[in-house]
């Protein structure tokens, strides 16, 4: 009877400790052999911006490293929601990519309703690239820095209208928090999208606009635009001649960001093999001269994570004190 039941309690424990092997070992070959098949990576913006350039740049290094396809594929509209919600309802297996910028972190402050839960639902890989924000005014215009900037607005209190990429983009939101830093009072003009306010700005239907870096640099450089300030800590490297707003007495820093997120749930090493990745790509000599004045950077999940909160906790107020809506 003793001989009988010790044989029964080995085999259990024997069982049991295959069993954990056997989970180990299988969780193990999942990391190790992915990919296994082509990766996706959502941009949710038409086809020929920065956000899709630089998937394309990623996807290719990605692609070249693994060995397996990375398709890049433009779901765009209601301001980065369409295409947040596809990675929402994908697949949590690290198959199903996106590059999410700032609205990531506006949108829920600026709608009634999300289709999904900005913190829960995704699972942080790296922090990629970023850009400052450049107050950019047609040639014409009288001020030609900050300084001049507030001193004609509180001249004219009313009278300078603004464009930026739309209602609630870092480039509109930069533009606000300075307005709140300073008190002068110049007017949004809301544009659907970037391009079209940059052309109302070098035309000279609006004095000016505020864009990421690269978003006008090719019109800087053609001096259809001048710069009045960028929103960077420090001189940025792509026009170090632009003097920051800190520089000029504005104590403001803003960026436009771009960071590689996964559905909820992604398994911990596939997101640790894609952080990896990405930090390998980010730091290949060269790479950053294939995208407009982007700064190609990387983080841990955890830092893309906090950053996320961090962006979350410092916009919503301003917001809703703007009583921005997009429904």
């Amino acid at each position: 009877m003793k001989t009988n039941f010790r044989r029964r309690a080995l085999f259990a424990v024997t069982a049991v400790v295959g069993l954990c092997f056997t989970g180990a070992s299988g969780a193990q070959s999942v990391a190790d052999n992915y990919p296994e098949k082509p990766i996706k990576i959502i941009v949710p913006f038409a086809p020929g911006g920065s956000v899709d350039t630089l998937a394309r740049v990623i996807g290719q290094k990605m692609q070249e490293h693994w060995g397996q396809p990375v398709l890049v594929e433009s779901r765009p509209g209601a301001s980065t929601l369409i295409g947040t919600t596809a990675l929402a309802h994908s697949p949590a297996d690290g198959y199903t990519l996106i590059i999410s910028v700032s609205n990531h972190t506006t949108n829920p402050a600026m709608r009634s309703e999300m289709p999904y839960d900005t913190l829960k639902d995704f699972q942080p890989i790296s922090l990629m690239a970023r850009t400052p924000i450049v107050a950019y005014a047609n040639p014409d215009f009288e001020a030609d820095n900050l300084a001049e900037l507030m001193a004609l607005a509180k001249k004219k209190p009313g009278t300078i209208n603004f464009g930026s990429a739309g209602a609630g983009s870092m480039t509109h939101l930069t533009a606000e928090l300075m307005k709140q830093k300073t008190g002068i009072d110049i007017q949004h003009v809301v544009y659907k999208g970037g391009t079209p306010a940059l052309m109302d700005t070098i035309a000279g239907h609006i004095p000016m606009t505020f864009a990421t870096v690269g978003q006008a640099l090719q019109q800087y450089k053609k001096q259809m635009v001048k710069p009045l300030g960028i929103s960077s800590e420090e001189r940025y490297p792509s026009v170090p001649e632009i003097p920051t707003f800190k520089e000029q007495g504005i104590d403001l820093v803003t960026t436009e960001w771009f960071g590689l997120l996964a559905p909820a749930g992604t398994p911990p090493d596939i997101v640790a093999k894609l952080n990896t990745e990405v930090r390998r790509i980010v730091a290949l000599p060269g790479l950053g001269d294939r995208l407009n004045a982007i700064e190609l950077v990387a983080s841990s999940p955890e830092e893309l994570g906090a950053f996320i909160q961090s962006e979350m906790d410092r916009w919503t107020p301003l917001i809703q004190e703007l009583g921005l809506k997009v429904d």
